[in-house]
């Protein structure tokens, strides 16, 4: 048994233990929180990195996640995030439709798309906002797009960012559309040098033989000059020949391209189309950044 005296004067060897196992609990403490920030941080770099190769390179179906506070003033106190998604890529003008739904966290916004809420047909708004790829890359210098994420077969966190898609009607009952499907195959292909020329050779023969997406997807590449020199009016001709088909997505188009163009009048387009049978719906269409 210890003696009174040992007790009441412990070992200088006892402290200086008791000191060391000290030390290193801090030291294991200060290790470990160090490690996570350093591992937080490689990850915020490796997000913000992406983030901006989104911005700079558009895809359809792109999600970016906004700080709405930098974009509007009439918010309520719980409204602060907010969702867009990429509809439409039309030269240089990136069109948006946003989320129905504020979130008070960021997370919140993460959370929402774990769950399955972008798939619900109602989740995003109507209303379409055509801006300029410039301002989306202003918006995200300015933290309004504080992340973009890009889906895969339109999937992102597992679950679908839109409603599911219908199967189209076999391409053997409509004309064109196998010229429109090997000519999207070859716009996508990286490793040849004539993809774009047999592309535009394949829309072509498409586009005559009256199928409306390879009108569109023919006028795309005038618009984009791909293979072909920029040619605006051109596009236009043959949107107008999917508008008068009732397709959408041309109508819209033509709307954008039209505005770019000093000798083209919306208003008579319109009246061409209703001439024509065509149920049209005309919305205002605009967005300006908050000073």
């Amino acid at each position: 048994m210890q003696s009174k005296e040992a007790i009441a004067n412990p070992s200088p060897l006892l402290f200086s233990n008791k000191t060391k196992s000290s030390k290193t609990i801090v030291f294991f403490i200060v290790f470990v929180a160090l490690f996570f920030g350093i591992v937080e941080y490689k990850s915020y770099k490796s997000e913000e990195k992406q983030t901006l190769a989104i911005i700079s390179n558009p895809k359809i179906n792109d999600i970016y996640f906004l700080d709405f506070r930098l974009l509007s003033d009439s918010l309520r106190p719980k409204e602060k995030y907010r969702i867009a998604k990429v509809v439409d890529i039309t030269g240089d003008i990136i069109t948006l439709v946003y989320g129905t739904l504020y979130y008070q966290r960021q997370r919140a916004a993460v959370i929402s798309i774990q769950y399955g809420q972008l798939s619900y047909k109602d989740y995003f708004e109507t209303k379409r906002y055509d801006i300029p790829l410039n301002t989306i890359k202003d918006m995200h210098n300015s933290q309004a797009i504080y992340l973009a994420k890009r889906p895969i077969r339109n999937k992102l966190y597992g679950n679908l960012v839109g409603p599911e898609r219908r199967k189209e009607a076999s391409s053997h009952l409509i004309y064109g559309k196998k010229e429109n499907t090997q000519g999207e195959a070859f716009l996508k292909e990286r490793f040849s040098e004539t993809n774009l020329q047999t592309a535009f050779e394949l829309f072509q023969t498409s586009s005559d033989l009256g199928y409306a997406k390879g009108q569109v997807n023919l006028a795309a590449m005038y618009i984009n000059g791909q293979h072909v020199e920029k040619d605006f009016e051109q596009a236009l001709y043959w949107l107008k020949a999917a508008s008068l088909q009732s397709h959408k997505p041309a109508i819209l188009k033509y709307g954008i391209i039209c505005r770019q163009v000093e000798s083209c009048y919306l208003a008579d387009f319109y009246q061409e189309l209703t001439a024509a049978g065509v149920n049209i719906q005309v919305r205002e269409m605009d967005f300006k950044l908050r000073n």
